[in-house]
């Protein structure tokens, strides 16, 4: 009998320890991280696509946008309650960009000497969806 007690005592703590593994190897993701797409008007007249990729680094977030015409860091990332600030440099001209996550949309602005224009992305799913 004492064997018995034993055994099921080792099962249990062994099934109790394989609960508690799965449950705290819950990640929670992070709602700002990946690619956004968006469409922004060109000097031409026409419309370009681009991607505003967001990073977590260890003290927030770090990004860039892209597209075609290449490249630029955003500068002085803020993402605080689902608010983004930041500024980028193009060709000399300081852009500053403001806006608002909510679920797979973010909603901003960006502004260059006065002049403000839209800014809607959307998420860009995954391959493995």
């Amino acid at each position: 009998m004492k064997h018995f007690f034993s055994l099921n005592m080792i099962t249990a703590v062994v099934f109790s320890l394989l609960i508690l593994g799965c449950a705290s190897s819950k990640t929670k993701v992070n709602p700002y991280v990946g690619e956004w797409q968006y469409t922004f008007p060109t000097m031409e007249g026409g419309e370009m696509d681009a991607v505003m990729t967001i990073n977590e680094i260890e003290n927030g977030y770090s990004g860039f946008l892209s597209s075609e015409m290449g490249s630029v860091d955003l500068q002085d990332l803020v993402i605080e309650d689902g608010k983004l600030t930041a500024k980028f440099d193009i060709q000399g001209y300081i852009l500053t960009m403001k806006g608002t996550f909510e679920g797979e949309t973010y909603t901003g602005t960006t502004n260059i000497e006065g002049n403000e224009f839209p800014m809607n992305a959307t998420r860009k799913q995954s391959e493995d969806n």
